[in-house]
């Protein structure tokens, strides 16, 4: 009779290896912190009807502080803002004794400032754009300096380009030695006004400065008799003939 020993032997292998083996679940939640909450109450007791204790969740934590730049509100007052416009801020703090005061005060301390004379420009800055409209008489587009175009329209234009306004670039003129000069060639036609400025609305205001109103003459007897006018008294008008069914219209205006 044969034996079959091997396949015993080979499920008491098993067993032993398997209460050899550790079947129990790892934590993966083991390396984090404890919770704070751990060992309170448990959720049954947020259910309605459980025993809850009434203790606020804040009554052990200490209070706040306040923050030192926190506004001042309201009831307390703002420096910064006035309530001059307020009238129960005002009528509480001022009276009429009171405000008259300051109201001197305040007028004490005003001072007028008398008007004084213009200073004189400064030496060495160059002649100004309004000396030069006023010190010429030849009208924009009329020639009066020679000149060498270099760079022909196209470096008229860029250049003129560059000043923020005609002002600006009259003066840069100037004072690069125009008008018998054009170092940046923005007087190709020679006529000393510089990308296109005008000098006529400073020679205006000089003319209309200059200009004295016309003396008021009286009128004579014969320039009235003239234009037909008399100085005799006109006498009363002649009433019109009433003609049967009209309305006499005795008005004199």
């Amino acid at each position: 009779m044969r034996i079959f020993t091997k396949p015993v032997s080979v499920a008491v292998s098993m067993v032993v290896l398997t209460a050899c083996v550790d079947t129990r679940m790892p934590d993966s939640a083991a390396h984090l912190p404890k919770s704070p909450f751990d060992g309170g109450a448990p959720l049954s007791a947020m259910i309605e009807g459980s025993a809850v204790s009434s203790q606020p969740l804040d009554a052990s934590a200490p209070a706040p502080a306040a923050a030192p730049d926190a506004p001042t509100s309201a009831a307390t007052g703002n420096a910064g803002i006035s309530d001059e416009q307020d009238f129960q801020a005002v009528s509480s703090r001022e009276t009429i004794e009171s405000d008259a005061a300051r109201r001197a005060a305040n007028q004490a301390q005003y001072q007028q400032i008398e008007p004084t004379a213009l200073p004189s420009r400064p030496r060495g800055l160059g002649v100004s754009i309004v000396e030069f409209a006023l010190s010429t008489q030849n009208q924009v587009g009329q020639s009066l300096y020679k000149r060498f175009s270099l760079g022909g329209q196209s470096r008229y234009e860029r250049n003129c380009a560059s000043y923020g306004s005609t002002d600006a670039a009259q003066q840069a003129f100037l004072n690069s030695g125009g008008p018998e000069k054009d170092r940046y060639g923005i007087d190709p036609d020679g006529d000393g006004f510089a990308c296109g400025w005008d000098p006529a609305p400073f020679r205006k205001v000089r003319a209309a400065q200059g200009t004295a109103p016309a003396p008021q003459t009286a009128v004579s007897a014969a320039d009235l008799a003239a234009a037909g006018i008399t100085g005799e008294p006109s006498g009363a008008p002649a009433l019109p003939t009433l003609v049967p069914g009209e309305t006499l219209n005795i008005s004199t205006e």
